[in-house]
């Protein structure tokens, strides 16, 4: 499997990603190979969960991005990859794009085990999922991102609240070795609103690899490159 995630990468990141890129909002170009968020049309990630709480583990529980899309909503007129990522129990599909040096998510729509529609998360301007800049993936750099979130069960009441999340570069270059092989990683922790912390590690042209906190934690076990 290792050597299989070695190949698709390196495919990538020899110039074979001129279909599997897609216009920012900033009208530039981004590279996929070049990306600690990967997304492409037709990209899988296969990850072991385990729920830190209860121990409930499963394994193969996939990530699939599909193609970009217009948001909808507040959001009408922002494209975005729409990503199915099922979870322990359930699913969600969010809207996820990148912004010049961010990758960000605009939506999520929650599903219970039998497909059915729980609740909806609507973040404006836009929630972090990561920073990419420079001065964001340098060992030790800290900043704080500002948000609010809408959210709405089935058939009840939206409530918006204001949201302020801490992030922290732990390593720019940390080694770890999950399921799918061994890389050196970008570290970033997440402090939310409410006190709870998050760590996640990142691979350039491979996405996130591992991720603690909040209940659940993830291991990489394969990843697939779109097309």
């Amino acid at each position: 499997m290792r050597s299989l995630i070695s190949i698709l990468v390196f495919t990538i990141a020899c110039g074979g990603s001129g279909s599997d890129t897609m216009n920012d909002a900033t009208g530039g170009t981004v590279d996929p190979a070049m990306r600690y968020e990967p997304w492409t049309t037709g990209a899988v990630w296969s990850y072991k969960l385990t729920d830190s709480n209860s121990a409930a583990m499963a394994t193969n529980k996939l990530t699939t991005v599909m193609a970009p899309r217009d948001v909808g909503g507040v959001h009408a007129g922002k494209q975005a990859f729409l990503v199915h990522i099922e979870q322990l129990t359930g699913s969600k599909d969010v809207y996820e794009a990148h912004v010049g040096d961010l990758d960000i998510r605009y939506e999520s729509i929650f599903y219970d085990q039998v497909g059915t529609m729980t609740s909806t998360d609507v973040d404006q301007p836009y929630r972090l999922k990561l920073d990419e800049s420079a001065a964001h993936t340098t060992t030790g750099a800290q900043w704080s991102e500002t948000f609010s979130e809408t959210s709405t069960p089935a058939g009840g009441t939206a409530s918006t609240k204001s949201k302020t999340e801490q992030w922290r570069v732990v390593s720019a270059s940390e080694p770890i070795t999950v399921i799918a092989g061994s890389y050196t990683a970008l570290h970033v922790q997440r402090t939310s609103s409410g006190g709870s912390i998050q760590d996640y590690w990142y691979v350039r042209g491979v996405g996130k690899v591992k991720e603690t906190g909040g209940g659940q934690n993830e291991e990489l076990m394969s990843f697939t490159p779109g097309t």
